[in-house]
């Protein structure tokens, strides 16, 4: 019996604790409902907004990225005034499709404030497509190609932040009254320095406006600094997936990629036979066409150009005079000559980011004598990059000396706005100084010639055109040609190399000398700003 009453009494005794518990659970939810609802205000949410990965700069310090803000509002779809916010509403699908929901959401908006909501104010990564080839484009996992993704380490981490707090119920929405707590952080950032110049990227820009394919490439040759990089078509890197399913291949850098390349290979030819010890005043008459070895090659100038030397050889384009020419040039020479100006060699810019190396018709290739015939003037197998002939066309108007082409000078503190110190340029002799000198007068006659397209208006110039023959024919049979023109300016003490090449067009006067033209004129008059 004494048993069983001790049981009674515990039995007893756990039902008041627990009644006493209950009542005590009764009263707390009585007095705080925000228990029966479902949430717990001493958690609550947080979300961060990267407001600023790191900057990329030009040779000058002006940012390439970076350069405007855009605005985010914080939006709670239960408590937000529609009538206010959706006049100012950029981001119209992400509105539509959160704005009948109950959770919190970030959107778009054209303004810095609205009355009741929370404005974020985050950098305009990409505010046009100013060098994209170059920079590249950032993807869901960090840096997808050009400087974005060599320098992904560099540029993400650390960045600068705001942190979102916030109370939510069962639901997600946002508690009334409780409101978002901001924490901004703006972290120590580094960012890089490149050889860009912002304002000669733009001229460059401006200047291809109407080439549907091809590049455009400036070079300082005091320096080697790669100044612009075109390359067209372009791409929205702030939207890349919008030109994935493009036929003209948007995403390939074409001033690094190699294409056949005609005439302005006579340079190489003229350079080799005047380094062996050939005259300039060598002869050669013309009448049309040249037979090699049971091989015919035409002039492109029916009838011929009658009796030339080199230099009249170069500034009319005559193909039988440099096939003759490099008859007398041996093969292994001629095929040096072409190694030591870098055709052939990829450019290595920088970590994750070179240039083809193109084709450089091999030594024993050229024993065939039709093959070293087009080699003689720019055709068969050879092929280069829009980079690789502006380092050419570089080295001869540099009495030789054929620089290292620099794209990036080093890591940079975007806080203090300390900017990484100028690569220091390295130069190789390439030729002797007396054939330049011979080379680049050839190359301002050229540009002075009759009916050239190329002579600025407001500097002087020297350059070389080519119409490339591609094997390949548009649905009429005609063939498609890939245009050059390069050169250099100002023609007596020249500081910049361009080349310009486009695909599928007419002649390299015709289609590229107006480019180089807008280019030269523009740089030279300082035809644009560096902010």
């Amino acid at each position: 019996m004494q048993i069983i009453g001790r049981r009674i009494i515990i039995t007893a005794a756990v039902i008041a604790i627990f009644g006493v518990g209950l009542m005590g659970r009764l009263f707390y939810i009585h007095l705080n409902r925000s228990f029966y609802l479902g949430y717990d205000v001493s958690v609550p949410r947080k979300v961060t907004v990267v407001c600023s990965y790191g900057d990329i700069y030009d040779r000058n310090g002006v940012k390439l990225v970076n350069r405007s803000e855009k605005h985010l509002a914080v939006i709670n779809p239960k408590a937000v005034n529609r009538e206010v916010i959706e006049p100012h509403i950029t981001d119209t699908e992400k509105y539509e499709s959160c704005i009948d929901g109950d959770a919190l959401f970030l959107c778009g908006i054209d303004c810095d404030k609205i009355p009741s909501v929370t404005v974020i104010p985050v950098s305009q990564r990409y505010d046009n497509s100013l060098c994209t080839h170059i920079i590249g484009y950032i993807g869901e996992n960090g840096g997808v190609c050009g400087l974005e993704g060599a320098y992904d380490d560099i540029l993400r981490q650390p960045k600068s932040s705001v942190t979102l707090s916030y109370s939510v119920d069962a639901g997600g929405g946002l508690l009334e009254g409780q409101g978002v707590t901001m924490h901004w952080e703006d972290s120590f950032r580094t960012g890089i320095r490149t050889s860009i110049d912002y304002g000669m990227q733009s001229v460059c820009e401006k200047a291809m406006r109407n080439v549907e394919k091809g590049a455009a490439v400036v070079m300082d040759i005091s320096t080697g600094e790669i100044c612009a990089v075109v390359s067209k078509p372009g791409y929205d890197p702030s939207h890349p997936e919008n030109s994935l399913d493009s036929d003209n291949s948007p995403f390939v850098n074409r001033a690094f990629s190699a294409y056949s390349v005609g005439s302005v290979f006579k340079l190489v030819t003229a350079g080799a036979a005047l380094e062996y010890g050939i005259s300039d005043e060598y002869t050669y008459n013309c009448d049309g066409s040249i037979t090699v070895n049971g091989q015919e090659f035409d002039c492109h100038r029916f009838g011929g150009h009658g009796e030339l030397d080199m230099r009249k050889a170069i500034v009319e384009s005559c193909n039988p005079y440099f096939i003759c020419l490099a008859q007398d040039i041996p093969t292994d020479f001629l095929h040096s000559f072409a190694e030591r100006l870098c055709l052939g060699k990829e450019n290595r810019l920088t970590a994750g980011i070179s240039s083809s190396s193109g084709y450089l018709t091999s030594y024993s290739e050229l024993l065939v004598p039709a093959e070293k015939a087009n080699f003689a003037f720019g055709q068969g197998k050879l092929t280069a990059t829009p980079l690789q002939i502006t380092r050419m066309t570089a080295a001869i108007a540099n009495g030789g000396q054929m620089p290292e082409p620099i794209l990036v000078h080093g890591a940079s503190d975007s806080i203090n706005g300390v900017q990484a110190a100028a690569a220091p340029p390295r130069f190789t002799r390439v030729m002797k100084g007396s054939t330049a000198d011979k080379l680049k007068s050839y190359m301002i006659d050229t540009v002075y010639k009759e009916n050239s397209m190329a002579v600025p208006e407001f500097t002087t110039a020297g350059g070389k055109t080519s119409t490339a023959q591609t094997w390949t024919y548009d649905e009429y049979g005609n063939e498609k040609l890939n245009c050059w023109f390069t050169g250099f300016f100002p023609a007596d003490e020249p500081q910049y190399a361009v080349t310009v090449m486009i695909e599928e067009g007419i002649s390299g006067n015709i289609t590229c000398g107006p480019v180089f033209k807008e280019i030269a004129d523009s740089v030279r008059m300082g035809r644009y700003g560096n902010n």
